[in-house]
């Protein structure tokens, strides 16, 4: 084969695995397509039974629609649905998160001879080709036992990378042409546990990681965290964070699931409503205006109306930046597929509209307060990230010899939602 089509579902650590796959047949010669490619790979994810329904639909369409392409399925789905994807036509390999973090044995199907660095887990990617912002793989699997998740049953438990390992593939990324290096995983709160460290010592290194260009100039660089619980952002990690605000983003996803102590126990969560909240209070006295982003879910066995007014509340005392609301699906294999007293249908739909409306004005709210302050933002063309999770525009007459990174003064957008970045300067 000589051609090869990457399609990706789900999470950051997904987008990193298929990097990992796609550097690798590369380098041996196949050539990427966006279509007609005699190889494509699908890497799936099995969070929601939606995630899993777009992905077998398009093995389907591909099958389908090219039937001489051959199909390979990697990720979460194809660790628990093997079966039913080893039947779907045109999928000649079902690589469950073991061979897909592994690509040993998918290679030598293919034909090819394996360097001894692509035994194990993967050292590392080069870059993220097109992007500003790479993703960088912490850890992977999870130690813990939600109700709903299916996840550490198709990851495995946590595995952490070695600080050493990942301060190398920083500045192999940033050497690339990258200015925000985005630590993503299954759990990267845990990471370090199985090595006696913790997190916040991964991020002290890289806050103090120098790296340097050809001409022996320092190449500037920020880090952000992806998702991490609020029970596990510590006081060593919030001084890391407080003491560097130019290397590390004062943004944090912490995932609240919901805002009802009762909802939160049957989801075998480890923390109560009061538990949360005090952590956002705790982490806004040390940072500057951080942003919190979450996840909520709604529509949870056991959810009335009562819980779900506290988990409204929730949300407007946590003040968060944007908030991702999505319903309950029940997956196999898990503690709250067997559980009842599911709200009616009807009733999630509902309740999830009026808390996008609600987390929406709080977004605003959170929005108004950082107008006239400075950020970094990160650009892909005229349109950036800031360290704060805005998106933020600058205009194209001001962009000619800006770099990557620039720092702005934030306006609110005449034109729309967001934010413009007036008088930017370039990072040094």
């Amino acid at each position: 084969m000589r051609s090869v089509r990457f399609v990706t579902y789900g999470c950051k650590a997904n987008q990193y695995d298929t990097q990992v796959l796609r550097e690798a047949l590369v380098r041996r010669g196949l050539e990427e397509q966006d279509r007609e490619a005699e190889l494509v790979v699908v890497n799936t994810c099995t969070v929601t039974a939606e995630a899993g329904r777009k992905a077998r639909q398009l093995i389907r369409r591909i099958g389908r629609e090219t039937p001489g392409t051959r199909i390979a399925v990697t990720g979460c789905l194809a660790e628990s649905e093997p079966e039913v994807l080893r039947e779907l036509p045109g999928v000649d390999w079902v690589l469950g998160n073991g061979e897909a973090k592994r690509p040993v044995n998918f290679l030598r199907e293919l034909g090819h001879d394996v360097d001894p660095e692509e035994l194990g887990i993967p050292a590392g990617v080069t870059e993220f080709a097109g992007h500003t912002r790479a993703f960088l793989k912490i850890q992977d699997g999870c130690d813990m036992a939600c109700a709903f998740c299916i996840i550490p049953k198709v990851r495995g438990r946590s595995v952490s990378r070695s600080a050493e390992e990942l301060e190398a593939e920083v500045a192999r990324l940033v050497r690339a042409g990258h200015v925000e290096i985005v630590l993503c995983g299954i759990h990267i709160g845990h990471w370090g546990l199985d090595r006696g460290s913790r997190l916040a010592e991964l991020v002290r290194r890289l806050a103090v990681l120098r790296v340097e260009d050809d001409e022996g100039r320092s190449l500037p660089f920020r880090v952000r965290l992806s998702s991490i619980e609020a029970t596990e952002v510590d006081d060593d990690l919030l001084a890391v964070m407080a003491d560097r605000p130019d290397r590390v983003a004062p943004h944090l996803h912490m995932p609240m699931q919901s805002g009802s102590d009762a909802v939160l126990a049957r989801m075998n969560r480890w923390y109560d409503r009061a538990t949360y909240l005090a952590a956002c209070d705790r982490i806004r006295r040390r940072l500057d205006r951080p942003a919190f982003t979450a996840d909520v879910l709604v529509g949870f066995p056991g959810e009335g109306e009562q819980e779900f007014a506290e988990t409204l509340a929730a949300v407007g005392e946590a003040g968060f930046a944007r908030l991702h609301v999505f319903p309950f699906s029940p997956r196999p294999g898990t503690e709250a597929e067997s559980m009842h007293d599911r709200p009616d249908p009807m009733a999630v739909r509902e309740r999830r509209a009026a808390l996008s409306e609600a987390a929406d004005a709080v977004a605003a709210a959170y929005g108004e307060s950082l107008v006239g302050a400075r950020d970094t933002v990160v650009l892909e063309g005229f349109v950036g990230l800031s360290g704060r999770y805005q998106r933020v525009r600058v205009a194209p007459e001001e962009l000619e010899g800006l770099p990557r990174a620039v720092e702005v003064v934030l306006a609110r957008s005449e034109e729309g939602p967001g934010f413009v970045g007036l008088d930017p300067r370039p990072v040094a």
